[in-house]
This record gives C-alpha cells, sequence and structure tokens, in this order.
C-alpha cells in the first residue's frame, strides 16, 4: 500500500499536462490566489491570463479581470499586489498587471414557487406563538426556505 500523499503533489502534475508548460503557472496561482493576495482582494480580482516573454519564465504580464468600479484602487495596490504575488513564485515571475474590466453578470434571484395552502397553514400555527411580529415573520421565512431545501421546490 502507498503511502498519503498531498492532494496538490497529484494535481500539479496532472494540470499541467492539461494545461500545458506554458500555462501551469497560472493554474499554481489560481489555485493558491486567495492565500497570495488575501481574501478581500481575491474576491475583487481573478487572474486571467499570464504571458511571459518568448523564451522566459520572468518578467512576465498577469491579466487581472477586475470590476470597474474596484480597478482605480487596484492600480494603486499594484506595487503589494506584484510583491505578494512574486513571494508566492519566489523569484520576479510577474513584473506588470494588466487590469481588465469586466462588470461582474448579476445574477437573478431564484424563482420561489408558492408553498401550499397546507404547508403555509402549518407554517402559520407553528409560529403563531411568537408575539414580536418582526421575529414571527423572520422565523416564517426561515420555515419557507428550510420546507423549500427539504421538498426541493
Amino acid at each position: 500500500m502507498s503511502t498519503p500523499r498531498a492532494l496538490a503533489a497529484v494535481l500539479r502534475p496532472i494540470a499541467r499536462k492539461a494545461l500545458g508548460r506554458r500555462h501551469a503557472a497560472l493554474g499554481a496561482l489560481l489555485d493558491d490566489w486567495p492565500h497570495v493576495v488575501g481574501p478581500d482582494l481575491a474576491e475583487r480580482a481573478l487572474p486571467h491570463r499570464l504571458d511571459f516573454p518568448r523564451g522566459r519564465r520572468d518578467g512576465g504580464v498577469l491579466h487581472l479581470r477586475v470590476e470597474p468600479a474596484d480597478a482605480l484602487e487596484l492600480q494603486h495596490e499594484t506595487p503589494r499586489i506584484l510583491e505578494r504575488i512574486n513571494g508566492h513564485y519566489g523569484y520576479r515571475a510577474v513584473e506588470r498587471l494588466k487590469l481588465v474590466q469586466v462588470p461582474r453578470p448579476h445574477r437573478r434571484p431564484a424563482r420561489r414557487s408558492a408553498l401550499t395552502p397546507t404547508d403555509a397553514a402549518g407554517l402559520d400555527e407553528a409560529v403563531s406563538g411568537v408575539d414580536d411580529a418582526e421575529l414571527r415573520r423572520r422565523l416564517a421565512r426561515l420555515g419557507e426556505a428550510v420546507f423549500r431545501r427539504r421538498t426541493g421546490r
């Protein structure tokens, strides 16, 4: 029986084959992105592409997808971001950032199907003993959500 290995040790060779040597550096960065730049920045910027000069593995340009509202602030944070990225690689792999402004797609709220009259009456009865109207309303909404999750509606 073989000894346990870290998942990263198994996935990196597979990712290198799937992405090719050229894109393996981006795959490794994507994998560790929240740890490299921090969770706040990781939510506002996502690596999109990493280009190196021909025949070199340093002096690259990292393309980051950002929302237009965050672009100016991230432009001012560029030296700090570059320092963290290059610290991750252990050498000056990325020389420049290119911010690609892309608005996030707006998600439509999920459609809610109405509860059956029997279910709604049961839920109303369950929360009827609560005196505080706001708390009663919130408990009823919680009950609806739990019911929908269980029934798959």
